[in-house]
């Protein structure tokens, strides 16, 4: 698998409404430091990625920060695995050449990241593994998985009556999409770019679908646990605090680019410049100054985190039972969270089975 960044780092904010949800206390970085935490939660695919091929703009406000950014990526990504190019492909002819140059076998797997702040969260790379297997085995040539928006994909299989894989790890359903946050083929990508769009604004892909008409259908997987979350959180598709209190917006942890991230582990109350993760939690951080930032347990630890952790304190005192409670009952709520989304209102019925989710829930 090869990972493909088409990206441009602004601080000029297009006008979702994602400050909802977003307390004004949390840190508002500037846009080039949440693309280095996204860089750095992807880099954790790393064991699983033959090349990271990064296409990358900055806009003016972002250009005095080229070097620093430029010397991160060289320090996160192997040199044998990276490609980087200070361009991001706009066009459908940038397509083409770029997809000339860098993809020759149309079953190659990609991880197609048309956004600079959709942030890796999973514990490990299980799931992932999952899908790469279940792609290469799927004879679909449009086949793929939907990595990110993890509770959209959880409504939407459902509505399309979506089957559990025998591993537990994927729900399979016949869909249409393009958005720029799956795992496709190479073949199914270099067909995009078979049509010519002028000089139509083509950086995202999604919009082939949306103001073009493309079509192309085919099996659609969406992962049976959250592996990557958008750093904003999911307002465009619920703005209520129910929500934003079950799937919070993110934010760079401090300490984190210094390698000094300290996270607490089991304890009710919020220590300032930690990561404070109690599963039993009422109200999370963004909702609340005094709350935790995750109703996780240790065992939920971002991957990518965890080479940035310069203290971890757990809680000898927790009744573990009881936080694995806690966290698996938010766990199933978030796949059947009401929301407006694809055009389709869903509310907390008519959701998946929970026995689908048995493999993910902690015992």
């Amino acid at each position: 698998m090869i990972v493909l960044f088409n990206v441009k780092i602004t601080d000029i904010r297009m006008g979702y409404p994602y400050h909802i949800g977003r307390g004004s206390w949390m840190p508002n970085p500037q846009r080039i430091d949440v693309f280095k935490y996204c860089l750095a939660s992807t880099v954790a695919l790393e064991p699983l990625v033959s090349k990271f091929h990064l296409y990358i703009s900055l806009a003016p406000e972002c250009e005095a920060r080229r070097a620093e950014l430029e010397s991160f990526i060289h320090e996160i990504i192997p040199a044998d695995k990276l490609h980087l190019v200070w361009s991001r492909n706009d066009y459908s002819r940038d397509w083409v050449r770029t997809t000339d140059e860098i993809l020759s076998d149309p079953n190659e797997l990609i991880w197609l990241a048309c956004n600079d702040d959709h942030i890796f969260i999973d514990y490990n790379l299980d799931v992932v593994q999952s899908a790469i297997a279940t792609l290469d085995r799927d004879t679909d040539p449009n086949a793929v998985m939907i990595y990110s928006h993890w509770p959209e994909q959880m409504r939407m299989s459902q509505h399309y009556n979506g089957e559990l894989t025998a591993d537990g790890n994927l729900v399979k359903f016949a869909w249409e999409n393009f958005d720029g946050i799956m795992i496709l083929k190479a073949g199914r990508f270099k067909q995009y770019w078979t049509r010519d769009y002028g000089d139509a604004l083509m950086f995202k892909v999604d919009y082939l679908g949306g103001l073009y008409g493309y079509k192309c259908p085919g099996n659609v997987y969406a992962p049976t646990r959250e592996l990557v979350r958008h750093y904003e959180g999911y307002a465009h598709v619920n703005q209520t605090a129910e929500m934003a209190n079950l799937v919070p917006p993110l934010y760079v942890p401090q300490g984190f680019f210094e390698r000094d991230l300290k996270v607490r582990v089991g304890y009710p109350d919020r220590r300032e410049g930690w990561q404070n993760l109690y599963a039993a939690a009422e109200w999370l951080y963004n909702t609340n100054s005094n709350g935790v930032e995750h109703r996780w347990c240790v065992e939920d630890i971002p991957l990518f985190w965890k080479p940035y952790i310069s203290e971890l304190d757990v809680n000898l005192d927790q009744n573990v039972g009881q936080l694995h409670q806690a966290r698996n009952a938010a766990f199933l709520a978030a796949t059947h969270i009401p929301m407006r989304c694809f055009d389709i209102d869903f509310t907390h019925e008519n959701h998946h089975p929970a026995e689908w989710f048995d493999k993910q829930l902690l015992k």
